[in-house]
């Protein structure tokens, strides 16, 4: 399957392929694969680009300004890239925390990082914190930054399967923000009882509140 896009500055324009792809896919599985193959084409100069366009409009929101604690993510495989707000957090002395995959318990641990360099491989070669760095009660969080492979127009995700952030966000009452790429903001991704919903979705070009 073809894709082909233009930069952001002209917008993404999607083959007939995909156009065909996401409006007949009608499970979980096949909205993932179809937008990951998308994303995984994106150069990288609009991976970014995007990116700062979907992390000014999450700094403009006013309950984020005055939230302290922070959960982010590394990213990996052309997910929105993370690395710039994760560091503009840092200067404005919020508290960060990434989190630390648990592969064999499939859990998610909260860990506190000071720098970039704190950073180290880990769970399927995504950088995240040393193992001793200091951990929050996911309760404590004021904002959790959701990544994913698809959202959709009534707030929820699609993940990569293993159902992380679904057991995280049990355990906390934090904002939660999914951010994606506009081709991955779908009209229904098919939630199930335990999908969690989400309180914004931010693209480069939608922003959702709900």
């Amino acid at each position: 399957m073809k894709y082909f896009y233009f930069g952001k500055d002209a917008n993404i324009i999607y083959s007939l392929d995909f156009i065909n792809s996401i409006k007949g896919a009608n499970t979980k599985d096949s909205l993932r694969k179809t937008a990951l193959s998308l994303r995984n084409s994106l150069n990288k100069k609009d991976v970014i680009s995007m990116s700062e366009d979907i992390f000014n409009s999450f700094l403009s929101i006013e309950n984020i300004q005055d939230s302290s604690k922070f959960m982010l993510y590394v990213d990996f495989r052309n997910e929105v890239a993370t690395r710039e707000i994760i560091l503009k957090l840092l200067n404005l002395g919020k508290e960060v925390y990434l989190p630390v995959t648990l592969k064999e318990e499939k859990k998610l641990i909260p860990k506190r990082i000071f720098s970039l360099d704190d950073l180290v491989s880990g769970a399927y070669g995504i950088l995240e914190p040393h193992l001793d760095a200091p951990t929050i009660n996911p309760s404590l969080l004021d904002v959790v930054v959701v990544p994913g492979s698809v959202f959709d127009r009534s707030g929820y995700r699609t993940g990569y399967g293993g159902g992380y952030y679904d057991r995280f966000l049990e355990n906390t009452d934090a904002i939660r923000v999914g951010v994606c790429f506009d081709f991955q903001l779908v009209d229904d991704v098919f939630p199930e009882n335990h999908d969690k919903r989400m309180d914004f979705i931010i693209t480069e070009k939608n922003f959702l509140n709900f």
